[in-house]
């Protein structure tokens, strides 16, 4: 990567972190927001609402974001960039299609869904206010997907910023207005809120289209070419979303068979994934940002057939990956409980914060190792991954919930983890040769993250669990800090002990 290209890759990266850690700071306060004011078992029903629309979303847009993202770059790698326009017409064809198909199938079903697939009448009407939303979801995946190819990145991050916001805004109203309603009334204002974001989204990703002077003119649309492109995807994520599903279904029924009425299974259910998962994954902000940016700077150095680019940014992305998920799993494990009561003033959210944190670093190396594999078009090989790794979660899932209760679920999300990370991982070598440096990227940063949280919770101890937001936030940067200076005066060691060696090597 030169210098210019390294430049933009890393300002548009800084970008879209900066958009996407504001994004999931407001999202994360938010949700707690929303847990304040329709309980844990109103999170809970939306949770279970959220999976039958996650596989309307998914039917909707079919992989199209990332095959929008790989065939623009791709185009321009090889000096095709005339083909764009018609690459970007193609996709909104095939996400009219599409959409259309999943929002009138999930409008007129709703009552089917919420009967025989949910087991819960409430669910019905929210499932009809979701049904509009995936019209404009589908076409502003399009010209996200686009935006991305082009390295237009700012206009994604204004868009996600402006369609938080908004979220956020029209939320709160509609959760005003029927509080004190019930749980059903609760829910269906999240699912109105959300269709009236996803409408004002689209508005703005079109103005932003409009006044882009890049790639137009006429061009023939070449729907036939997302289609190859998307097929591998789409065939994954139906599958795959089918039987998360399916998984998202069983959960609070196995709650139901391990003990407890309906209330307190959808209660713990939506502790565990609608408050302390989202805070496990927080930190993953920074990443998704560079990690979007991967698909397509490998697009074009795999259209180029340039294999030692390749390696070497493999084993920088994955390095820099580590060193990071193992310090954000080394402050999510010794603060759990502080983040558990500041944000959530739970104590079992903080409990699960802590056994979810510790799948963290191998969570955050999957997520990169996938973009990678994407970006070499290793889609395919995806699929079957993401395949048997629902069903083998699904199986966890029937066997442990019923015995353990709602901690069979965490079990099953960190051994499908290490699962899914494992075989990508040695997929991802044996089409790209790196080796990464286990002292530098695991040893060291291991070593410093630990000392840095226990030093600080051994400062900060008299506080207690039962802290305020800023106290946790002086605690967090405190322990930052302490890493910081552990980690530079560690590399002066281990570059002092280097040069050690290299002189007696070199005096033999």
């Amino acid at each position: 990567m030169d210098k210019a290209r390294k430049r933009d890759f890393i300002k548009n990266g800084l970008m879209l972190t900066a958009a996407m850690l504001g994004m999931r700071t407001v999202s994360l306060f938010f949700n707690a927001f929303i847990t304040r004011e329709v309980g844990a078992e109103g999170v809970g029903l939306y949770t279970v609402i959220m999976s039958v629309y996650g596989f309307a979303v998914t039917f909707a847009t079919s992989g199209i974001s990332l095959t929008m993202t790989r065939l623009t770059a791709e185009r321009i790698g090889v000096g095709r960039a005339d083909e764009v326009r018609g690459v970007l017409l193609g996709g909104i064809i095939f996400a009219l299609i599409f959409s259309l198909t999943a929002g009138l199938v999930l409008y007129f079903g709703a009552g089917f869904f919420a009967r025989s697939v949910l087991d819960d009448i409430r669910c019905e009407s929210s499932l009809r206010i979701l049904a509009p939303s995936l019209l404009p979801l589908s076409l502003v995946s399009v010209f996200t997907g686009y935006f991305v190819g082009i390295r237009q990145v700012s206009r994604n991050a204004t868009l996600q910023i402006l369609g938080q916001l908004f979220k956020v805004g029209i939320t709160v109203l509609l959760l005003l207005r029927v509080k004190d309603m019930g749980t059903e009334a609760a829910a269906a204002a999240l699912a109105l809120g959300t269709t009236l974001t996803e409408l004002a989204c689209f508005a703005v990703v079109l103005i932003q289209y409009l006044f882009d002077k890049a790639y137009k003119g006429r061009c023939r649309p070449e729907l036939s070419s997302v289609v190859r492109g998307a097929s591998p995807l789409a065939a994954s994520a139906y599958v795959r979303q089918a039987l998360l599903t399916l998984e998202h279904i069983l959960i609070p029924r196995g709650l139901k068979k391990y003990g407890g009425n309906e209330a307190q299974a959808l209660a713990a259910y939506g502790t565990l994934h609608g408050m302390a998962l989202p805070t496990v994954i927080y930190p993953m902000a920074v990443l998704s940002s560079f990690a979007g940016l991967l698909v397509p700077e490998f697009a074009e150095r795999r259209a180029r057939g340039d294999g030692a680019g390749e390696k070497s940014l493999a084993k920088k992305s994955l390095e820099m990956t580590l060193r990071y998920g193992i310090l954000a799993s080394a402050l999510l494990f010794v603060f759990s409980e502080e983040l558990g009561y500041v944000i959530y003033s739970s104590r079992e959210a903080g409990i699960y914060i802590g056994i979810l944190s510790l799948v963290v670093p191998i969570m955050y190396l999957d997520h990169v190792t996938d973009a990678i594999l994407k970006g070499i078009g290793e889609q395919v090989f995806s699929m079957w991954i993401n395949i048997t790794d629902s069903l083998l979660s699904i199986i966890l899932v029937w066997l442990l919930i019923p015995k353990i209760g709602i901690l069979g679920y965490a079990v099953a999300i960190i051994i499908m983890e290490l699962y899914n990370f494992i075989l990508s991982y040695i997929r991802l070598r044996t089409r790209i040769c790196f080796r990464i440096s286990i002292l530098s990227s695991v040893g060291a940063p291991l070593l410093c993250a630990t000392l840095g949280g226990l030093i600080t919770r051994s400062l900060f101890l008299c506080a207690g669990a039962q802290v305020n937001a800023p106290w946790l936030v002086a605690e967090l940067i405190f322990a930052l800090c302490v890493y910081l200076g552990l980690s530079h005066l560690l590399s002066l060691i281990l570059d002092k002990v280097r040069e050690q060696k290299n002189k007696k090597i070199s005096t033999i």
